[in-house]
């Protein structure tokens, strides 16, 4: 009588311990989402049929942390990504901006299992985006600069600058300075004049906005050179 009794208290006893590890069971697990650095509005993050919009914060500088509306079952596989873009990047991502996943805790996994980065007792997926602003290399025309053995030298700020060959030709350049991030000024002026020449700059300043963006920082800056007589 007392063997009858003892038995289904250790079905029970086994029950709890596999609940208790995660075994699954009714519990879901939220996705739960940070996101550092976004400026503007456009990112959208989706998983599993969900999508989350994912606007600036109210305060320069904070992360953004979300949840997704539901949770997932256990065992259910996930994929937090930019609506039709990937991990890396792409899709609906904020406007002048482009936000990936640093790779830790990953993006994707299996909700409560220990193969995932998320342990079997961890009650939420934790999910990690950081932003940045899209830089673009600025572009141009050198004129008139015939002597193959002469060279000048372009600076942009005071830490920024190239030197360009003898004989460059007037299809645009994609000057070798650092690029350009969206709403940062720019001013490019000649460092160092070729020798045997005297060069002029156009067109040199500004900021790259909108219309520079659209075109890929391909701005016409030009550069006029005459040989010296």
């Amino acid at each position: 009588m007392k063997f009858h009794l003892v038995r289904p208290a250790l079905v029970l006893a086994s029950s709890l311990v596999l609940a208790s590890c995660g075994g699954g069971g009714s519990e879901t697990y939220p996705v739960k989402v940070t996101v550092s650095n976004v400026l503007y509005k456009g990112l959208i993050l989706t998983t599993n049929g969900q999508e989350l919009a994912v606007d600036p914060p109210a305060k320069a500088g904070d992360s953004v942390v979300l949840t997704f509306p539901n949770g997932l079952d256990y065992g259910t596989y996930y994929n937090v990504i930019p609506k039709g873009g990937s991990a890396a990047g792409g899709g609906s991502q904020p406007a002048h901006q482009n936000c990936a996943t640093n790779g830790y805790p990953r993006e994707y996994g299996t909700a409560g299992q220990t193969a995932s980065v998320e342990s079997a007792r961890t009650p939420a997926i934790e999910v990690y985006y950081n932003c940045t602003v899209n830089e673009y290399v600025l572009s141009g025309t050198i004129t008139g600069l015939t002597s193959a053995d002469a060279s000048i030298t372009l600076i942009n700020g005071s830490n920024s600058q190239t030197t360009v060959a003898g004989n460059a030709t007037t299809s645009p350049l994609a000057f070798n300075l650092a690029p350009v991030a969206y709403g940062t000024s720019f001013g490019v002026t000649i460092l160092t004049q070729p020798t045997g020449f005297t060069c002029t700059i156009a067109n040199n300043t500004g900021v790259m906005d909108d219309a520079l963006e659209k075109l890929g920082g391909k701005k016409d800056i030009a550069v006029t050179c005459t040989k010296n007589s």
